[in-house]
């Protein structure tokens, strides 16, 4: 049985496994850092944040979000069409619930 220590190092080695986000405008992919990791229980919450001047000149498309790990592999990916523009911010969020059952 999975003892509460064991569930709480689950959570520690997600936050740690996660290295940064990636995002593409067209075919052309960004690296961003983590800007923040949340912890609340059993969920862990990776923010990305995407200044005001991430992606170029005037509104851009984005089209997918990706978190990368530690060995440069996409643990996660999310298709998108977001229009942001370019005197904005955008703030993108990725939660996941790791419970023993």
């Amino acid at each position: 049985m999975l003892t509460p220590a064991g569930h709480n190092k689950m959570k520690a080695w997600l936050q740690s496994f996660i290295k940064e986000g990636r995002y593409f405008v067209g075919n052309t992919a960004y690296t961003t850092p983590i800007f923040k990791v949340e912890q609340v229980g059993d969920l862990v919450t990776f923010y990305l944040y995407l200044t005001a001047t991430g992606t170029g000149t005037g509104a851009q498309a984005i089209t997918r979000f990706q978190l990368i790990d530690q060995d440069g592999d996409v643990f996660d990916d999310q298709p998108d069409s977001i229009e942001k523009p370019e005197v904005n911010g955008l703030l993108v969020v990725f939660k996941y619930t790791l419970r023993k059952v």
